[in-house]
């Protein structure tokens, strides 16, 4: 098995400065993926007011990388289930699998959308039994 040139690594301000640039404000934990020592992708959950927000956004030339790709959607899987909190995402209508995906996440869909029509979904703690 040929080993990844993808590095997925803690997310810091400075990776999120590189990846959004200066209009990146927001708080956030999560992680980055660097191809050749760029940020291609960045995910985590972003502190929004009050509410917890589940984001990712990649970069093209991370798209190739699908076993990358889900290596980092597992780990973004065992950081929500250890929120003891609910958490919200949004399914953008441009991501054809992102629905799917939240629900193998343990979101389920909230009855809204946002502004440009996508749906928002949402996660409640799993408390242990």
């Amino acid at each position: 098995m040929k080993k990844s040139e993808i590095i997925i690594k803690p997310a810091t301000k400075a990776y999120a400065k590189e990846f959004y640039g200066d209009t990146y404000t927001k708080s956030f934990k999560g992680y980055v993926s660097l191809l050749g020592g760029k940020v291609v992708g960045v995910a985590g959950i972003s502190f929004e007011k009050e509410t917890m927000v589940l984001f990712s956004d990649i970069k093209k030339e991370f798209r190739p990388f699908k076993r990358d790709i889900v290596k980092g959607i597992r780990m973004l899987g065992k950081m929500v289930d250890k929120l003891r909190y609910p958490v919200i995402a949004v399914a953008d209508k441009k991501e054809p699998a992102a629905e799917k995906l939240l629900t193998r996440l343990g979101f389920t869909p909230s009855g809204y959308m946002n502004h440009d029509g996508s749906k928002i979904f949402r996660r409640f703690p799993q408390w242990p039994q």
